[in-house]
């Protein structure tokens, strides 16, 4: 329909709600559905599982399965608002419950009593359609033809706008990059004043510190307003000491701990973008309090690096403020300057830099590039092996580690090392043996003991593969950059073919499914939305970074 080759894929796991680019959504209140493996199977997000059931045959053809709709021969199905699906399909649609409810006949329409809430379904049957409403608290509209004629163009429309993929390769996966964007966009609500968007909205639901700097970068792309907003939620919650939480809601701040500075990297990108200078001098002292805030707070040993916070989230997620959750780098247990805070630092001072000479602030621009400078020349003198030619984490009594990880590339990607200092980063990062794998590039080496396939033990996450393509380009290793952009995106459509999804991380040999890939430890014979002890389906960040590299945005 309307020339476009979306996403048309049906399969387990897929998010299915109310985009808040559309309009009101609620996180306390929210009415978020996932797909189940048969069609077409919503599952909505309850402890006890209220499920809308439309029983169309195995072998459906669909035109478009979007974050909110599902279009098809004889089948069109979609969020109208944040508590109604409405549709009009060939077979009589259902609501299937677990646990005990209670249903009767109210003015035509099925009242549900669950545990879960109150829910609606309204049918009517014309010309052979049944035309319903599924509602969560409150009795839906029940739409006419012309009416869901309508909400199909709009939602066509809203991909009609976006830019055209550069890729026609991956063109079916880069326009579900773009519906997993817009799903997981939330409105206004309690104290976040603007839009926000949050990795998932099942099981993650609330706002992260870098990933909505990624998004941010996504959306600069096609959206610069929704990208600002993105800025704007998390800057709008911060601390007045420029303290900022790693995970923050409508209720507020959630968590004492931070996340990696890439909030002026991440607006530098918007700037290049639409060239708002108004854009610039809002948001400039906020990040500039965080950069303060880090090196005031985060540099215990006072010499210039900075130290994660470590353990603040049990044993399984040590690594928890770098993001890096449960890493390897983390079973030190032992305080360390990080590579990866310190070159965040260094990056996004630099970027700051840029920010404030762009809008005149000649003292804040020195300001920040002297720590950018500063930062850069410890980097170099106290974090780099000349042996092993690759930078490590260095304990307080002088020694690195020498453990290698994605992070200990992100030098190319801050421009912070010489040629030389890359040219044995690379040498490195493409042996077989330890980075350079099947889908490269492991969070850990795969010669490593430690190397598995939970999360950051192992696993493939595209926030490094992005940053190391970028550092790879700086660096002049454009067939590098290329063939790891490629392998990459092969890897991510692979799984995409077969499940309709882009996942949290991937296995880095290319042979396990990401539904069986473990999360913090192992996970149920079945998997199970509700417990995501596997790798998250239509995980944000992966399609923000798959996007980009689909149409070579790098910033």
């Amino acid at each position: 329909m309307n020339g476009l080759n979306l996403h048309d894929i049906y399969g387990y796991g897929q998010l299915f709600c109310f985009s808040g680019l559309e309009g009101e959504t609620s996180v306390e209140h929210a009415f978020v559905g996932v797909l189940m493996n048969e069609p077409i199977t919503v599952r909505f997000h309850f402890d006890e599982a209220v499920t809308l059931h439309v029983p169309v045959p195995i072998s459906t053809k669909f035109t478009a399965v979007t974050g909110d709709m599902i279009d098809g021969e004889n089948i069109f199905v979609a969020f109208y608002d944040k508590d109604t699906v409405v549709g009009k399909v060939s077979v009589m649609p259902t609501v299937l419950t677990e646990g005990k409810s209670e249903r009767k006949k109210e003015d035509g329409a099925e009242r549900i009593e669950t545990t879960a809430g109150r829910f609606f379904l309204t049918v009517k049957k014309e010309d052979g359609y049944f035309y319903f409403s599924f509602a969560f608290g409150k009795r839906g509209t029940l739409l006419t033809e012309r009416e869901l004629n309508e909400l199909k163009e709009k939602r066509y429309e809203y991909f009609k706008r976006l830019p055209k993929c550069k890729d026609a390769k991956y063109e079916k996966m880069y326009y579900k990059c773009l519906s997993v964007n817009k799903e997981n966009v939330c409105s206004a609500e309690g104290e976040i004043p603007c839009r926000w968007s949050t990795p998932d909205r099942v099981p993650h639901r609330y706002m992260w510190l870098w990933d909505s700097a990624f998004y941010a970068m996504s959306f600069a792309h096609y959206d610069a307003e929704t990208a600002k907003d993105c800025i704007r939620a998390v800057l709008s919650l911060q601390r007045e000491d420029g303290f900022i939480s790693h995970m923050m809601g409508p209720q507020g701040r959630i968590s004492k701990v931070t996340q990696p500075q890439v909030l002026s990297w991440s607006v530098w990108a918007i700037y290049q973008n639409d060239k708002d200078k108004d854009f610039l001098r809002e948001v400039a002292p906020a990040i500039a309090k965080f950069l303060v805030w880090t090196m005031k707070n985060r540099d215990k040993n006072g010499n210039g690096l900075l130290e994660w916070f470590n353990g603040g989230e049990g044993k399984d997620c040590k690594g928890g403020e770098s993001g890096l959750d449960n890493s390897p780098r983390f079973d030190f247990d032992t305080e360390m300057d990080a590579i990866d805070f310190s070159t965040y630092l260094c990056n996004d001072a630099k970027y700051l830099s840029m920010i404030f000479e762009e809008i005149g602030d000649k003292q804040n621009a020195d300001y920040f590039m002297s720590v950018h400078e500063s930062v850069k020349e410890k980097i170099n003198t106290l974090l780099w092996s000349e042996t092993d030619g690759i930078y490590y984490d260095r304990l307080f009594d002088g020694r690195l580690t020498g453990f290698a990880t994605p992070a200990s590339f992100l030098p190319m990607f801050a421009g912070i090392c010489t040629r030389a200092q890359a040219d044995k980063m690379v040498r490195v990062l493409t042996d077989k043996e330890k980075f350079w794998t099947e889908m490269p590039i492991p969070s850990v080496p795969r010669d490593s003991e430690y190397y598995d396939l939970d999360m950051w033990r192992g696993c493939v996450w595209l926030n490094f593969s992005y940053f190391i393509t970028v550092g790879l380009r700086k660096y002049g290793y454009n067939e590098i950059a290329e063939e790891l952009r490629t392998r990459t995106l092969d890897s991510v459509a692979k799984w995409y073919n077969e499940t309709g999804n882009v996942f949290e991380f991937y296995d880095a040999d290319g042979k396990t499914h990401p539904l069986r890939l473990k999360r913090k430890g192992e996970q149920p014979e079945t998997p199970d939305y509700r417990k995501h002890i596997h790798a998250i389906c239509d995980f944000n960040w992966s399609a923000c970074f798959t996007m980009m590299l689909i149409n070579g945005i790098y910033y």
